[in-house]
């Protein structure tokens, strides 16, 4: 798998020595323009110079690890075409055009060239699986990535261990029938494969066959008890049985093997469940025995900021900082720094993590922009995102962000036009017909439309709780409020996303069933006490309710 992190390394080390097949203009500017840091000019000198050289196979696969590393997407979609042209009976081709095709979310591209990478590669169906499975991890694309590895394989190919691999996308992707069918193509394989049980519970849990469940993951726990040591645990916290599943933690906190781990999901079931102070203490004490240090100190900086002591979080979030962690810590942090009026400082931070590693420029941008919409400073938002759009011109992350930003400014008309020209870019993506279809719903425009677009998308992951939300929501908006429950009832059990809480409860409100309402409500300001979104509803319906 071609890795980010290394290029941009060698970006700041400087350029190895060109040989002498690509000792032309364009690669010495590409390489010295990497030397500078100027990834994007290095990534279209390469693309210029791989289109005019006939280049060699490994020259081409050079120009595309550059520009796959700048992120610099055009580019790189250029000489993945270039390279397929010239090399058409190339796997790596065929696997690197793939890649591109999911980095930017062209599905259904993605999906042929690894037909032809897994046909072209000649080896047996489970090891290129698991090959192209690595190298798409990167792409941040889980429902891409899952379709287009089941097109490239035949499940009848597979032996167990590759079959999981498959069902544990599909059930990432929430598409759950392929998700248990895959389990149990794998045990019928092999009954005696802890991981396919392991699978099966995961995806019956998540379907709500609580027996069903319990009974694979006692079977999974019981074919390998050391690595589904927490198989039981884990399927009763996803059947949201809470307290069966504490005990059943506080059971494994005997087992001197499992024991810190047992320690450590008590602590975190505590802190999802809003019970902060049994959280507190767990975290506390495995700062003291320096169990994950890092990790603990980074929930207790939240659990200050719950408790609204926002400078001993941000001390704590400083300290992770100082220690090399990454984005997430310095994001905490920034965020109060915001709060405090403090942006300079906070831009500062952020800019320091890029600086560090030039991989994450798009994301600290992402960040930013993100950080001044939940502040209203949506004008500013949108300057940051176009600045990086000019430097990142087909990212798809920053196209989207950007969308989101009109809409926050108020601007409806040109989100929504934004997100119909990714739409037409990207007609397979359910995340965008979602998207799409959502925005037309929340400022009720073309409602029948919305609604086509949104069971479109629930066609393609028809257990996607952001995507049953929406159906309910337009369902809401089109008067239907009997018809819009069963789809936010069942996002929220998927989920326990506050926003599908607000959803949920509003709808409960609006047929009457307003104590219903309250006991959402209520659960969720248990869980996520700081959501705006949540407050604000709350004022509107409660007035007396805590601010």
């Amino acid at each position: 798998m071609l890795a980010a992190a290394v290029l941009l390394t060698a970006c700041a080390a400087g350029p190895r020595q060109p040989s002498a097949t690509e000792a032309s203009v364009g690669t010495i500017v590409a390489e010295l323009a990497l030397e500078r840091g100027d990834c994007r000019s290095a990534a279209e000198a390469y693309a210029g110079a791989a289109a005019a050289s006939g280049s060699a196979e490994a020259n081409l696969g050079r120009a595309l690890e550059v520009a796959l590393g700048c992120q610099q997407y055009d580019a790189a979609a250029r000489i993945a075409k270039l390279w397929r042209q010239r090399a058409p009976q190339s796997a790596d081709a065929a696997r690197m055009a793939g890649i591109v095709a999911l980095q930017v979310g062209n599905n259904a591209e993605a999906a042929a060239a690894f037909r032809d990478a897994v046909r072209l590669a000649g080896e047996d169906p489970g090891k290129a699986l698991a090959a192209l499975a690595q190298a798409a991890s990167s792409a941040d694309n889980d429902y891409g990535t899952y379709v287009a590895l089941r097109s490239a394989v035949e499940p009848a190919d597979l032996d167990a261990p590759a079959l999981v691999l498959l069902g544990d996308l599909a059930f990432g992707s929430f598409v759950f029938r392929d998700a248990r069918a895959l389990a149990e193509a794998a045990i019928a394989r092999d009954s005696q494969s802890a991981p396919a049980q392991m699978l099966l519970a995961q995806v019956l849990a998540a379907s709500g066959d609580a027996a069903g469940a319990i009974a694979a993951a006692n079977a999974a726990r019981r074919l390998d008890p050391k690595a589904q040591a927490f198989a039981l645990a884990e399927t009763l916290g996803r059947l949201d049985r809470v307290e069966e599943a504490r005990i059943e933690l506080e059971r494994l906190l005997q087992d001197d093997d499992v024991g810190p781990q047992a320690e450590r999901r008590l602590a975190l079931l505590a802190f999802r469940e809003g019970d902060f102070q049994e959280a507190a203490g767990r975290f506390s004490q495995r700062l003291r025995t320096g169990d994950d240090p890092a990790e603990a100190l980074f929930y207790l900086g939240l659990l200050a900021e719950r408790h609204g002591n926002e400078q001993a979080a941000l001390e704590m979030y400083q300290r992770l900082v100082q220690a090399g962690a990454g984005l997430i810590a310095r994001r905490r942090a920034a965020t109060i720094l915001m709060k405090q009026d403090k942006r300079d400082e906070a831009f500062a931070l952020l800019d320091a993590q890029a600086r560090e590693k030039p991989e994450a420029v798009v994301e600290v941008a992402l960040t930013k922009s993100a950080l001044l919409l939940e502040q209203g400073a949506a004008a500013d938002a949108l300057q940051i995102l176009e600045a990086a759009q000019a430097r990142f011109p087909a990212h798809p992350g920053l196209a989207y962000q950007r969308a989101l930003a009109l809409e926050s400014a108020g601007r409806i008309g040109e989100a929504i036009a934004a997100f119909e020209a990714l739409y037409r870019k990207r007609p397979d993506d359910p995340g965008l017909m979602n998207a799409l279809g959502y925005t037309l719903a929340d400022h009720k425009k073309s409602l029948a439309r919305a609604s086509r677009l949104i069971d479109g998308a629930l066609a393609l992951t028809p257990d996607n709780p952001a995507i049953l939300d929406s159906q309910g929501w337009v369902r809401y908006r089109r008067g239907e409020g009997e018809r819009a429950l069963a789809p936010l009832e069942r996002a929220y059990r998927l989920s326990h996303d506050t926003e599908i809480a607000v959803h949920w409860g509003e709808v409960l409100w609006s047929l009457g069933r307003e104590g219903e309402a309250r006991t959402v409500w209520a659960r969720a300001l248990a869980r996520d006490p700081e959501s705006r979104a949540l407050k604000d509803t709350l004022s509107r319906h409660i007035p007396a309710a805590p601010q």
